[in-house]
């Protein structure tokens, strides 16, 4: 089964790990399908690479970004048809048997529920030695399954934008969520032609427009445990520094201001929420806005936290079974 591995990176030293990670810890390799953004000053050498025939690579000079979701939307147009599709960020490094793991999860839960989605945040790591690829790898012990919530002091941060946070659950069952990590995205390949990455947005409400474009289709977001990715979450102690598009040491002989694609990105939000936006990126018609308020305790339009324990804190989501409320279909 084939795994569609898309992959967006803005001046990542880590770029070639991430690469070499990713291949030397899948069980099924020949499956996995590269496809790379490079947004740099040169480009990547792809020979150093014993798969180079199955990456898909696309470079552009760093000063033509257009910021994440546009890099992303990039990455899915080398899509061709490959059977799942999978969205990390460009520092991350892999688990023994990760692309077994998604599978198999995915599977599981198909069983049970339409168009599931998996999505989790990663443990952190640290670089001990960047070229002999020796990493300290955070929480290793740590089994159980974390879980999205709504940061209390930064809901509604900016219009319908909310920052996020990840949090121990208790447990290793598998939880239905209400949010998404754009680092770690899994789900069938068909995804990218019903809910595409929108490349008309910036960062801010990357995730959050996704989570609710996915909702309303009728896609179910799940997280399980034990997620065998770590990330380079930034860090003031981080040996290998990355620069960030929004830099202004990187708002350099630009064509475009990053300011003016923020600007525009939350515009983008605002008419997505209120209706002004068509399919593909608009919101869907399989559920409403008001349906979602129901499941999360979040009423998006309205600006209204209706159940705080389970925006805040998972409390309602993490007491029920992830089967409870299971879509049953038929395969005729």
């Amino acid at each position: 089964m084939s795994i569609f591995l898309s992959i967006s990176s803005y001046k990542d030293p880590l770029l070639s790990n991430t690469l070499q990670s990713a291949y030397k810890n899948a069980h099924q390799k020949n499956n996995i399908v590269f496809a790379v953004v490079d947004q740099n000053e040169e480009k990547l050498d792809l020979e150093q690479f014993d798969f180079i025939d199955q990456i898909r690579y696309f470079f552009l000079e760093a000063k033509f970004a257009r910021g994440c979701a546009w890099a992303r939307s990039l990455a899915q147009s080398l899509y061709m048809g490959e059977d799942y599709f999978f969205q990390v960020d460009s520092h991350t490094i892999f688990e023994d048997g990760w692309d077994q793991y998604f599978i198999k999860f995915y599977k599981d839960i198909s069983k049970k529920f339409h168009r599931p989605v998996i999505s989790n945040y990663p443990r952190n790591f640290e670089v001990i030695d960047l070229e002999n690829e020796s990493y300290n790898k955070y929480q290793q012990d740590d089994k159980s399954t974390h879980v999205m919530v709504i940061d209390k002091e930064h809901i509604f941060k900016d219009g319908y934008f909310s920052m996020k946070k990840g949090i121990p659950s208790g447990d290793n069952n598998i939880k239905k969520g209400f949010l998404i990590a754009g680092g770690c995205i899994f789900s069938a390949g068909s995804i990218i032609n019903e809910v595409p990455y929108d490349p008309f947005l910036y960062f801010d409400g990357e995730e959050d427009s996704l989570a609710w474009r996915l909702f309303t289709n009728g896609y179910n977001i799940f997280h399980t445990p034990d997620t065998p990715l770590y990330h380079y979450y930034v860090n003031p102690s981080n040996s290998i520094k990355r620069p960030f598009h929004w830099d202004q040491t990187e708002n350099v002989d630009r064509p475009t201001n990053w300011h003016d694609l923020k600007q525009i990105g939350r515009q983008r939000l605002d008419m997505i929420v209120e209706g002004y936006i068509n399919s593909p990126y608009g919101i869907g018609n399989i559920r409403t806005f008001e349906d979602y308020a129901v499941f999360s305790g979040l009423n998006i339009p309205k600006k209204e936290v209706l159940d705080p324990n389970n925006v805040f804190t998972f409390e309602k989501l993490n007491s029920t079974k992830w089967t409870a409320n299971s879509e049953k279909f038929s395969i005729l």
